[in-house]
């Protein structure tokens, strides 16, 4: 069987090269879609921060509601961009992303990275901070109901979870 002739072997190489780098093109265009997505999940999780302090519960539903749909909309490019990946054949994190958009020529990966893993913590920072403020709602409400229970102060029962116990009125004198 004779040997393939070089021109055909650069041809086919190229060819290859070529699909690979248009790869590289359409998973950078998911990544910048990514990073809008989780920019306006950011912005929801603000709201949603303001909503919690100010205690308007319609607002926690419309911005909870709204963070779901993006979300959701996340999940569908992350499964876009690993189709492509797989496609290319790499290796499945950005990072091993990197040296072969360098030796394809393709740039914009390393910022486009930097980004996506801002926005990511800002995201995380954001609410972890709302898991607070309601795991403070939540406390500030059971020591009312409480205190307009007439119970004493909490103790912890043999399950581990703080137990009201009955106090000498019906209706709490401080509340």
């Amino acid at each position: 069987m004779p040997a393939p002739s070089p021109s055909v072997s650069s041809a086919a190489a190229a060819s290859v090269d070529s699909e690979s780098a248009e790869l590289l093109d359409r998973i950078l265009r998911v990544l910048g879609q990514q990073e809008a997505a989780l920019t306006v999940l950011v912005g929801l999780a603000f709201e949603e921060q303001h909503a919690l302090v100010v205690s308007d519960f319609a607002a926690i539903e419309r911005v909870s509601a709204e963070m779901l749909a993006t979300s959701e909309t996340i999940d569908a490019l992350d499964a876009e961009r690993q189709r492509l990946v797989n496609q290319l054949g790499t290796g499945a994190t950005l990072s091993d992303l990197l040296p072969v958009a360098d030796n394809l020529g393709v740039t914009g990966f390393t910022q486009a990275r930097e980004r996506l893993m801002a926005r990511a913590k800002e995201l995380r920072e954001a609410q972890e901070a709302n898991a607070r403020l309601i795991l403070n709602a939540v406390k500030l409400r059971e020591r009312w109901y409480g205190l307009i229970a007439g119970m004493s102060s909490p103790t912890y029962g043999a399950a581990g979870r703080q137990e009201f116990h009955q106090g000498r009125d019906i209706v709490s004198r401080s509340a």
